[in-house]
């Protein structure tokens, strides 16, 4: 049975001093397809600049614009419904990119001898599941412990870190056992920060699956964008003249009426 949700997602990000000729490129705003279709979105930016909209090559919808005053502050706020309903998924192709190592999820010399002490199934789904579970158990959520560059590699090796850091790892253990995978990023149902969660290719269908929660995806989960993993699809992305820190501030909300 579908689900209508809500969501909105607001971002803040603050320099400590001003800058200028900020490029922008974002991810923010999803697409409709098969299991998700969406209702209503609207996009709103302070500074207000016009902005474009675009496709990448994985499909993702891409906001792309410019800030040329001098600015001390840039904030984006999205706000929209969806009805999400998984049984509605279709069957497609799975790119072939999806079944081999990208920049974040690059093997390392000790993966054959984890992949040989998980015992894993030989049936494609419950191998899926198996590695979810294996990634949780050995990880721990730790905010902060990582970044944005941090590799499927060092992750393993701290045994901590956050969802995009627990679904690199099981990206490069889903690939490595000839599993199709993909990076995906979007809004659960809640309050909090922006996830990260992953997509197996099931009979023909990318099937979603989130090892920092242990859990198959289901008709709570908003999806933004997909990739072979962060660096293909980071919600903001941007460049600026200037010198000076910045600080972000995030928070979204996904609910059912």
């Amino acid at each position: 049975m579908s689900r209508l949700l809500h969501f909105s997602y607001d971002i803040l990000l603050e320099f400590s001093s001003p800058v200028g000729e900020h490029a922008f490129a974002l991810r923010c705003m999803p697409s409709s397809f098969p299991g998700q279709e969406i209702l209503d979105c609207t996009l709103s930016l302070d500074p207000q600049v016009p902005y474009t909209r675009q496709r990448d090559g994985f499909g993702n919808l891409l906001q792309i614009g410019r800030i040329g005053q001098f600015h001390d502050h840039f904030r984006y706020t999205l706000r929209g419904s969806a009805r999400v309903d998984i049984a509605a998924r279709q069957q497609e192709r799975a790119m072939p990119v999806f079944r081999f190592p990208s920049a974040y999820t690059q093997p390392w010399p000790e993966l054959e001898r984890v992949l040989g002490q998980l015992n894993l199934p030989r049936d494609p789904r419950q191998r899926a599941w198996s590695l979810a579970r294996a990634v949780h158990e050995h990880m721990a959520y730790v905010p902060g412990s990582t970044g944005v560059h941090t590799t499927a590699e060092q992750a393993f090796a701290s045994g901590q870190g956050v969802c995009q850091d627990y679904a690199h790892i099981y990206l490069t253990l889903a690939r490595q056992t000839g599993l199709a995978a993909r990076y995906v990023n979007g809004l659960p149902e809640g309050e909090g920060a922006s996830h990260a969660w992953c997509e197996v290719w099931l009979d023909g269908i990318w099937t979603g699956i989130d090892p920092t929660r242990c859990q198959w995806t289901d008709d709570g989960y908003i999806r933004f964008g997909v990739g072979r993993d962060f660096g293909d699809c980071p919600i903001e992305r941007g460049v600026f003249l200037g010198l000076a820190d910045q600080t972000q501030t995030v928070f979204m909300r996904v609910w059912e009426q």
